[in-house]
């Protein structure tokens, strides 16, 4: 993350310094980079004038070298004086330059680097986003350029660090099972460095995985002729192990199932339940669609995930209903958990539907009861349409899904009190209250002497598991004696201010009011004020929107100790809490209307101030973090929203101009139009100001789902509010929507002189990164119109003016266009190398679409070079990715470059049925290819 406002520096690649826009400064020639260079790599730390001189010149200096350095060093205040006025200073006697670290790229780099290496074992997901992360701080070799002495031993430590970063990344892949996507970047490094053995042992691996034992035997035999020959030593032991490990196929060497990665770590063991362990994975795999039901705090959820974990041999998902504000998003939430975008033309849940039809899976659909009629519509149409699918769901009532078996969840049994110690402690309810206990007070057990009087409070809690968990919580606390009384206390309070609820609910609320009276004011004030968080929440947020005059950091350490809140430790050493959903229900009943008001303004206004911040780092240099950022935040945002559009509706406008970008990468298209649209209907053609960027978020998402006629018409409102206002760079984008649609039509000689108009207004306009997205654009029209010249110099602009940004999504766009184009008319190896190129640009951000566009390339390279195993494994990649992700015509490109690896192979028959395969989906397209990324 680079400093807000501030300017930022480089050194991982030629030395260089870029204003808080992005743009670049004039540091000058190779002496002024040597000395700005020595300065960044001893930040903060004084250099005299001698020291910069024996730095900057290795022969004896020149008489005048000190008289240099002085000049040089003006000349660079000069430079950063508009932005930075006193980062460059004196102090004792020498130069220093006071940057934060998170303003140079070499510390970003180190730093997580190091947090990557630390997560690894931990968390491979993750690990790789940091390491992408990482790798994506580079822009050529270190510190290019110059060949100070100094410089040189500093590129040298960078470079190798830079190496152990690939290999950490190339762990990472492979433990996330993506073997497939690491061999053509493993095989590149490996070249490069013939003589690294973490690399070749990489490599050994994902080729082993990718079904070619003979290719990573002849990758182990290269690396161990290397040794011998030019250093004398043979590969070390663990590299020999892999060997005979490849050669005698060790299942170790095979991948860990990646399903029930899906599913959410469990909060403590798992007490009883034997039965049902053992009578619903069967029931599972009899019947399509089994819901768990019962009343909040039975345990609903704990036994679904406790069951899709035992189910090894197919890939779960876990999908987390309760926070929704809508059933609108019920769809989008499904499809965002698998990884599954919207298809042009396609309405989501068949997109959804396809996609899972192509492997069998398990859909665990957690809360759906207040959402029921969505959820049962949805779960309908995907049983209907992939045949391998099962769905897991819980609800407090049935979905009425035809063939739907209903297992409701009983309480635990808690024993009898004429039962013997030993079978009262044996019973569930009250081995789940020990448990529980013993966490709170170390070495609590149930005991001749105190079985009774946990079976009586376990009764009495009606066998509730989320009951008794908050109960035996208070263990630590109180005797159980004084426990058992101020239970029958409270249950006598609450029974008769609820008599007509369900026992069991009468149990629980008696259980959560007795919890909470137990809490200090402070402590309870802040329970209740958290029930505006939809989900998982930071300290930040939670000192922002329920903070008072004191702190909240240690009501909230205290509320975690009671069990009222849970603490999430996250991979990167933060921490995330979060209420049970029944506990939330409880704490948002205790808040009167003005103050569930004044909570959810302020929410609102903390993550509207999260997405504004976000917002312009999106479209610059380092955007993959931000992005992850938003989509940890992505219920908060959602319930942020829904009170904007019923209660501030300009608050709401604001919010959905800071997200259409997210959605539209993260392929959320439907549910970026719904707000959208929202935001529209609340913002007439009479306040041009905020409809026009609206009307561009919404040409935009309309296109990636191919709806033609709402794209035109959003563009052209845009374009005719925007040239009456003379906003050149909006006219630019409407003008980039219509040429998009003009191509997807076929009327090639007006789109391309919308993207030339769309480009020249853009740069007017200032609008450097849609004009690179722009020209792009019409450098894929001059390829397709077989225009090389044309379309090669359009792309090499295209590029100059995404570097110049440093955007990833507008880089690997540039990058992957003018692959293209050397395929075609050029060279492979420079077509292989701005492929490479692309796909690290698509990961750091998560674009999985041009992930796979640029697969598809990168098997075609490989195709025509008779490169045939590395074809096959591009577009098995590009089909994986394609299949779960629902990306239909993605799907048909990897079936047809299959289907020509087969023919290059001299399997006709294969090749014959993958064409049939990729021609029948082709015809289920039935929408025009547009010309979009």
């Amino acid at each position: 993350m680079t400093a807000s406002g501030r300017a930022t520096f480089r050194l991982l690649g030629p030395v260089a310094v870029l204003d808080p826009a992005g743009a670049p400064l004039p540091v000058g020639g190779p002496r002024r980079r040597a000395l700005l260079a020595a300065l960044l790599l001893h930040a903060g730390t004084s250099l005299p004038v001698e020291r910069l001189v024996s730095m900057l010149w290795s022969d004896p200096p020149p008489p005048t070298a000190s008289t240099m350095v002085h000049g040089a060093v003006a000349a660079i205040r000069r430079v950063l004086e508009p932005c930075e006025p006193h980062v460059l200073v004196t102090r004792d006697g020498g130069y220093v330059l006071e940057v934060a670290p998170e303003q140079v790229d070499a510390p970003r780099f180190e730093r997580a680097l190091e947090a990557g290496r630390r997560v690894l074992a931990t968390s491979p997901q993750r690990a790789s986003s940091l390491l992408a992360e990482a790798l994506g701080e580079w822009r050529g070799s270190a510190l290019a350029g110059l060949e100070e002495s100094f410089a040189r031993a500093a590129a040298a430590r960078l470079d190798e660090l830079r190496l152990q970063c690939y290999e950490l990344h190339a762990d990472a892949e492979l433990r996330l099972g993506r073997h497939s996507t690491a061999v053509a970047r493993l095989d590149e490094l490996v070249a490069a460095h013939p003589l690294r053995e973490e690399l070749c042992a990489h490599l050994v691996v994902a080729l082993y995985r990718c079904g070619r034992q003979a290719d990573a035997l002849a990758a182990y035999r290269r690396l161990r002729a290397t040794l011998v020959g030019e250093l004398g030593v043979e590969p070390c032991a663990r590299l020999r192990r892999l060997e005979l490990a490849v050669l005698r196929h060790d299942q170790r060497l095979q991948p860990a199932r990646t399903g029930a990665a899906a599913l959410p770590a469990p909060l403590g063991s798992f007490v009883g339940r034997d039965r049902e362990l053992e009578e619903l994975p069967v029931l599972l795999r009899s019947e399509r669609l089994v819901t768990l039901t019962g009343p909040g705090g039975a345990g609903k959820t704990r036994l679904a995930l406790e069951v899709a974990r035992r189910l090894t041999d197919v890939d779960t998902h876990f999908v987390e209903l309760a926070p929704l504000p809508t059933s609108a998003l019920v769809a989008e939430t499904l499809a965002d958990a698998l990884g599954i975008r919207a298809e042009p033309g396609h309405a989501l849940a068949r997109t959804v539907a396809a996609a899972l039809s192509f492997r069998p899976a398990v859909i665990v659909l957690d809360n759906c009861e207040h959402l029921i009629s969505a959820c049962a519509e949805l779960v309908q149409t995907l049983l209907a349409a992939a045949a391998g699918l099962r769905v897991f769901a819980t609800s407090r009532e049935p979905l009425g899904v035809p063939g739907e078996r209903v297992h409701p969840v009983r309480p635990l049994r808690a024993a009898a009190a004429d039962e013997s110690w030993e079978r009262t402690a044996e019973s569930d309810a009250v081995r789940l209250f020990a448990d529980r206990a013993a966490a709170a007070r170390p070495g609590f057990t149930v005991t001749a002497g105190n079985a009774a009087l946990v079976a009586e409070v376990c009764r009495r809690l009606d066998g509730l598991p989320l009951a008794i968990e908050l109960a035996a919580a208070r263990a630590a606390a109180l005797p159980l004696a004084e426990l058992a009384d101020r239970l029958d206390d409270r249950f006598a309070l609450l029974e008769s201010a609820t008599r007509a609820a369900d026992p069991r609910h009468r149990s629980l609320a008696a259980t959560l009011a007795w919890g909470h009276d137990l809490l200090p004011a402070s402590e309870r004030s802040l329970f209740a004020r958290l029930a505006v968080f939809p989900a998982g929440f930071d300290l930040a947020a939670a000192r922002a929107v329920c903070g008072g005059p004191s702190d909240v950091g240690l009501p909230l350490a205290r509320l975690v100790a009671s069990s009222m809140v849970h603490l999430d430790d996250q991979p990167d050493g933060g921490a995330r809490y979060r209420l049970l959903e029944s506990v939330r229900a409880y704490a948002g009943e205790l808040l009167d209307e003005p103050t569930r008001a004044a909570l959810a303004d302020r929410h609102a206004g903390h993550y509207l101030a999260l997405a504004e911040e976000a917002r312009p780092r999106l479209f610059a240099a380092g955007s993959g973090p931000w992005l992850e950022r938003l989509h940890a935040e992505r219920d908060n945002l959602r319930a942020a929203l829904g009170w904007c559009f019923d209660a501030d509706p300009e608050r709401g406008v604001r919010l959905v101009g800071c997200l259409w970008h997210y959605w539209d990468l993260r392929g959320a298209r439907d549910e970026g139009l719904h707000w959208v649209h929202a935001a529209l209907a609340a913002v007439g053609p009479d306040r041009p100001d905020q409809r026009v960027p609206l009307l561009s978020a919404g040409a935009l998402l309309h296109v990636g789902r191919a709806d033609l006629g709402e794209t035109v018409r959003m563009a052209t409102e845009q374009l005719a509010l925007s040239q009456r206002r003379g906003a050149r760079r909006r006219v630019g984008e409407a003008l980039a929507m219509l040429a998009t649609v003009d191509w997807a039509r076929g009327r090639f000689d007006r789109a391309q002189q919308r993207y030339e108009d769309a480009i020249e207004a853009s740069l007017a306009g200032g609008d450097v990164w849609n004009a690179a997205l722009e020209e792009a654009q019409l450098a894929r029209l001059h390829r397709d119109r077989h225009e090389p010249d044309a379309a090669r110099s359009v792309a090499l602009r295209s590029l100059a003016h995404a570097e110049d940004v440093g955007e990833d999504v507008a880089r690997g766009l540039a990058l992957d266009v003018l692959a293209s184009i050397e395929h075609r008319w050029g060279d492979d190896a420079d077509a292989s190398r701005l492929v490479s190129g692309a796909l690290a640009r698509y990961r750091e951000v998560g674009y999985r679409e041009g992930e796979a566009s640029a697969l598809c390339l990168a098997g075609e390279i490989a195709l025509r070079a008779s490169r045939a195993d590395a074809a096959r494994d591009a577009f098995r990649a590009a089909l994986e990715l394609c299949r779960r992700i629902g990306h239909r015509a993605g799907t048909a490109g990897a079936l047809e470059g299959l289907a020509d690896v087969a023919t290059m192979s001299g399997t006709a028959g294969e090749a014959s049925a993958l064409s049939e395969e990729a021609a029948s989906l082709r015809a289920t397209i039935g929408v025009p290819r547009l010309a979009v990324g």
